[in-house]
């Protein structure tokens, strides 16, 4: 049950970033939406959601290296 919850973090994360990344990509692209140039908050918003992405990839590498490890027998 504790792995299933670690697996659900996991993509929460992942979702949360892709939303965050495109949510950046469409104030770029329509910079005028909120009535001024939002381009300098778009790119934040997307390095942001690049950044989760990024969290995302190191804890999956992470734990399949603690599973490799366990799997050939070596404490992580």
């Amino acid at each position: 049950m504790m792995k299933s919850g670690k697996i659900e973090w996991q993509y929460a994360i992942l979702a949360l970033g892709i939303t965050v990344c495109l949510s950046g990509a469409f104030l770029m692209w329509d910079g005028s939406i909120f009535g001024e140039n939002t381009s300098g908050i778009a790119a934040i918003i997307g390095i942001i959601g690049i950044g989760l992405l990024g969290i995302f990839t190191t804890v999956n590498a992470a734990l399949i290296a603690n599973q490799e490890k366990r799997s050939k027998g070596i404490r992580p």
